[in-house]
Formats: structure tokens, C-alpha cells, sequence
């Protein structure tokens, strides 16, 4: 089941977001979606470094596959 971010699209959108399963040490990846459909993720070790760039349904997709959700 995918989450309804409707109620807090204001801390969802526009920001990067450190996964909840990070290591204590710094590794760890985030994620950026914006509300023109685009969503980027980087490291968050190197974030000046290359981002890859998909579009939010691709995202979702690949969150939903990830998870055994499809």
C-alpha cells in the first residue's frame, strides 16, 4: 500500500530526505521529489556528487518493487 502524503505534502516535497534506516556512521542515501513530477536521489556522504534523476511515478514504482509490493 503506497502512503498518502496529501496531509503533510508541505515536509514531503522540496526537501531532502535521509532514509529511516541510515547507519549511525553517515552512510546512507536520500531521496528529493518535487512537485513538478521529479524526484532525485544522492548520497548523502558526497551530495555535490552526481544525482540520479526519475520521475516521481518511477520512483514510486521502484519503492513499491523494492518493498515486494507490486
Amino acid at each position: 500500500m503506497m502512503e498518502n502524503r496529501t496531509e503533510d505534502a508541505h515536509g514531503f516535497f522540496g526537501r531532502w530526505r535521509k532514509s529511516p534506516y541510515s547507519y549511525d556512521i553517515g552512510t546512507c542515501c536520500e531521496v528529493l521529489n518535487l512537485t513538478n513530477g521529479e524526484s532525485y536521489f544522492r548520497d548523502s556522504v558526497h551530495p555535490d556528487d552526481a544525482q540520479l534523476k526519475f520521475e516521481n511515478r518511477e520512483w514510486t514504482t521502484f519503492l513499491a518493487v523494492s518493498k515486494g509490493i507490486s
